[in-house]
């Protein structure tokens, strides 16, 4: 039995957002592998008690660096390593951005995360990346050596293919319409000045977003979204699962053409219940969709725009990527995904 102590400190501030999702499964998987008694240690503030129910969580204390419990493996999820103590160490690296300067962080926030996780990196024993995209992005900064990284692609809950749900009484109105969907935070990085580009001149079409502000939101998005008319325009900063489903399920299509992903797990669920992908042709976006999206230039919106026409008026077309979109997604699986970890462990051990 491999004993682990996970640093799920992002689970512990929301369950929603890409770092929390990957805390969250990681840590569900190792409660229920036959190899592994996993633990999650978070840094600050109390989790959800309905996380607290369902996953073995504990106050990480500074103390446990010296005198807390030891486990064979340490594994930070949350770009930073854990202060417990551990024969090896395992660090998740879930984007290279905060290692340069980019336009995505603001400068003190980019020099503030990039000086730390340059340090973690000196120190930690084995470094995992969601993507390949990440790795090679990695290794061509020579922060770590190859035999040192792996990728752990992660994975997507599939729901059951005939599956069809009742709406929730909220949307009925909504999932009437034509929409285009993006879910992720409201960020510069994402690219919403792309997504509503597209949207905007095709008035027969609405647009759906599913995200809470992020940096850049006040100086670049906000002024984006002046530009479709307040009538075609929906904004949830939060929805449940039922709620995100039937979001996916009644879409034209999910849009999301991002400048950066370290890897893109809404392009995944979109997938999984059936809702066609327009996402970026670079970064880890293009890795994960691979042919089962229609792939854009994230600087060119009116690809997009005629991307979202075709599958309006081409059915042939759209059920294409249907199909094609739900092969891609079963083939990412939280299992699949936490057996790549079990093998790194072992090795490590």
């Amino acid at each position: 039995m491999i004993r682990i102590g996970y640093d799920v400190t992002a689970l512990a501030h929301s369950a929603y957002g890409g770092i929390a999702q990957v805390c969250f499964h990681t840590l569900k998987q190792a409660q229920r592998h036959p190899e592994v008694a996993g633990q999650g240690y978070y840094r600050s503030e109390q989790p959800p008690e309905s996380l607290a129910r369902e996953l073995s969580l504990m106050k990480s204390l500074f103390t446990d660096r010296w005198w807390g419990e030891s486990f064979d493996i340490v594994h930070g999820l949350c770009h930073r390593l854990p202060r417990m103590r551990g024969r090896r160490s395992v660090y998740t690296l879930h984007d290279v951005w905060s290692l340069y300067p980019n336009r995505y962080q603001s400068p003190s926030f980019q020099k503030k995360i990039g000086a730390r996780m340059r340090r973690e990196l000196t120190r930690v024993d084995f470094v995992v990346t969601d993507s390949e995209t990440t790795r090679t992005n990695l290794l061509e900064l020579d922060l770590a050596p190859p035999e040192k990284v792996a990728v752990a692609h992660l994975g997507v809950e599939i729901p059951p293919e005939n599956d069809d749900p009742p709406v929730p009484p909220a949307l009925a109105g909504l999932v009437a319409t034509r929409y285009v969907l993006f879910v992720g935070r409201l960020e510069y990085r994402k690219n919403l000045g792309h997504v509503v580009e597209a949207v905007a001149s095709l008035p027969r079409v609405n647009l759906v977003l599913v995200g809470q502000p992020g940096f850049g939101y006040e100086e670049h998005v906000k002024n984006c979204l002046g530009k479709i008319d307040r009538t075609r325009l929906h904004l949830f900063d939060q929805v449940n699962d039922h709620e995100l489903s039937a979001l996916y399920r009644y879409a034209i299509a999910t849009l999301l053409p991002s400048w950066e992903e370290g890897f893109g797990l809404p392009i995944l669920e979109a997938m999984s219940h059936g809702s066609p992908v327009i996402t970026s042709n670079c970064s880890a976006s293009a890795e994960v969709a691979a042919e089962a999206a229609v792939l854009v230039p994230p600087d060119d919106p009116a690809t997009s725009r005629a991307a979202v026409e075709r599958l309006l008026d081409d059915p042939p077309f759209r059920d294409m990527l249907i199909h094609a979109g739900r092969a891609r997604a079963a083939t990412f699986t939280w299992e699949r995904y936490f057996e790549q970890l079990v093998e790194i462990y072992g090795s490590l051990l």
